[in-house]
């Protein structure tokens, strides 16, 4: 078993787990490589060290949308620009308008910077779009050749194809395994499986049979074993399939 644990938030104190355990209990689970996501300019410096100093974990930095920044996009152009360890890409960028629109502008302005960056240093984007799918695309079609992944997929038949169509992939997580929603159903049964990636998005959203526990990377497995029953497949076809698609987006080392 080789899984990837594609988006996940493992750094920094607030995490709720021992960390050693969890890694360990991650390469038991066959998880043997982690991507740890920054939200701020501070937060990724915390994911690159923390990349650094742990086998088999690598680093996306970025300025979640919505957040306080604390620091600039110029700031985060300083930390890639020094092609640190372990970078292998952008994000949590994007747009999030679930609490309302009273940011829009700075999350589009936001979000523009880090694409240039995203041009510039030719780096794969873990996308963040919660409820903003309508200024997103426009946005995302004003630059060229960008790349990268839908993280924490949760939208209609319809925004799954304008992605896939782009070229990029679609992140499932543990909503896999507790979903009551039909149309988020179909995503699921027919998203083409060389476009998925896996994910936890831990410490957050944890998959069934886990419900209520700090999610925690070995629970990719558990993604991985939801889908492969719905698509009719075993798990170890789903954990090759996804594997691969996770080495070609982030250019991970085998």
């Amino acid at each position: 078993m080789n899984l990837i644990d594609s988006h996940c938030h493992l750094h920094g104190d607030d995490f709720g787990l021992p960390i050693e355990p969890v890694l360990t209990a991650a390469w038991a689970a066959g998880v043997g490589r982690m991507i740890t996501v920054g939200t701020d300019v501070a937060n990724s410096r915390l994911a690159l060290e923390f990349a650094v100093a742990h086998d088999g974990v690598f680093a996306v930095v970025g300025i979640h949308p919505g957040e306080d920044p604390k620091g600039t996009v110029a700031d985060l152009e300083k930390i890639i620009g020094a092609k640190p360890a372990k970078l292998i890409g952008l994000g949590d960028i994007g747009l999030d308008y679930h609490y309302g629109q009273e940011t829009r502008a700075e999350q589009i302005k936001l979000l523009e910077a880090q694409l240039d960056l995203a041009a510039k240093y030719d780096l794969p984007v873990s996308f963040h779009v919660r409820e903003a799918f309508a200024d997103f695309w426009p946005i995302f079609d004003n630059f060229s050749g960008l790349r990268g992944t839908l993280h924490s997929f949760t939208d209609g038949l319809s925004n799954m194809e304008k992605g896939l169509s782009r070229g990029l992939y679609i992140s499932l997580n543990g909503i896999l395994t507790f979903n009551h929603q039909p149309e988020l159903d179909k995503v699921f049964a027919t998203v083409p499986l060389e476009n998925v990636l896996l994910e936890t998005d831990a410490p957050f959203l944890a998959p069934k049979p886990h419900r209520g526990k700090i999610n925690q990377p070995a629970y990719v497995r558990d993604i991985a074993a939801a889908l492969a029953a719905k698509r009719g497949k075993t798990i170890d076809e789903i954990a090759e399939i996804t594997t691969n698609n996770a080495q070609k987006l982030f250019n991970m080392v085998k």
